[in-house]
């Protein structure tokens, strides 16, 4: 199986670029264009696009090449690593987007927001375990 880190990096640039583009149409509202009053239904899914997707994504991808580097070692669970990266996006797509119609029809959309926060969180576990699995075994 190949390493993920660079299609965790690569996904993490589309993240980027994604929230920067939702950045960049937030002021747009102030300006009295056709998204005027959108920042508000923006804000949270530009926030979780850029630290989560952005942010999260590039130190996950980094930090699966770079630990066991550190310790000479193999990364405990390639597999682990890849589950993780599809758990990842699979919650922050739907955060994003569980964020934005939730701003847009208040509470209907929350059981599936914190059903994709959830999975965020397990996929936070799973890097958690493949990282301390990894310092933990011993050298084979």
């Amino acid at each position: 199986m190949r390493d993920p880190t660079p299609t965790f990096v690569m996904t993490a640039v589309v993240y980027l670029v994604l929230g920067g583009v939702l950045g960049i149409m937030m002021p747009l509202s102030r300006l009295g264009s056709e998204w005027t009053g959108w920042e508000y239904y923006l804000i949270p899914s530009h926030t979780h696009l850029m630290l989560l997707g952005w942010v999260s994504m590039s130190i996950f991808g980094v930090a699966y090449r770079m630990f066991p580097a550190v310790l000479t070692k193999k990364l405990y669970s390639i597999r682990l690593a890849w589950a993780h990266y599809w758990i990842a996006n699979a919650a922050l797509v739907g955060m994003a987007l569980f964020f934005w119609l939730n701003r847009i029809q208040e509470g209907r959309w929350i059981v599936p927001l914190a059903l994709s926060a959830l999975l965020q969180f397990a996929g936070i576990l799973i890097f958690a375990c493949n990282i301390l699995r990894t310092a933990l075994t011993p050298r084979g």
